[in-house]
Order: C-alpha cells, then structure tokens, then sequence
C-alpha cells in the first residue's frame, strides 16, 4: 500500500516553520491527499517558484507537526488558519 502525500512549502519542511493556513483541495495524482500546508508568511513571488514546494507522506508531516492531526479527517474544500503557534486552527472560507 502507497503512502498518501502532501504538500508543504519549504519554509515549514526546511526552515522549521509552524503551519499558519493549511487546506485541502482535490488530489492531483492518485497517492495525493489534498493537503496543503504553508506558514501563512510566504510572499507571492515565494509561491510562484515550484522549487519551494516540498511533496511529504503526510503521516511523516503529521508526526512532525501534531497540531494539524485533528484537520485531517475534513474534506476537500476545507481551510484552516490560525495567526501563531500558540493558537489553535480556526475554519476559513477556502480562497
């Protein structure tokens, strides 16, 4: 059995970043959860380049970020945000 993935921004996997926004979109290949993950401080420009975009086994990513377990279980069309670390995940319109 394949592992689902996710995708997180370099920022989080490699800098060490808390999630600040996380949501779930339809997958793009078959092994794909959905998820998204990214800081919430990414500019644009950041966001425009491929590169900074990491594909993760998202039970690797959940280990390593325990706060998002509790969002996994939502659906497609799902999004979380919260302003730092020390709050919790509130639901957001999906933009």
């Amino acid at each position: 059995m394949t592992s689902l993935t996710c995708v997180a921004t370099e920022v989080i996997t490699t800098h060490q970043k808390p999630v600040g926004y996380a949501y779930r979109t339809a997958p793009a290949t078959p092994n794909d959860s959905g998820w998204r993950f990214l800081s919430g401080s990414e500019s644009e420009k950041y966001m425009n380049q491929p590169t900074h975009y990491i594909t993760c086994v998202l039970a690797d990513f959940a280990l390593e970020h325990p706060d998002v377990e509790p969002l996994l279980s939502h659906p497609v069309g799902s999004a979380f945000e919260r302003a730092d670390a020390r709050q919790a995940f509130e639901a957001v319109p999906l933009e």
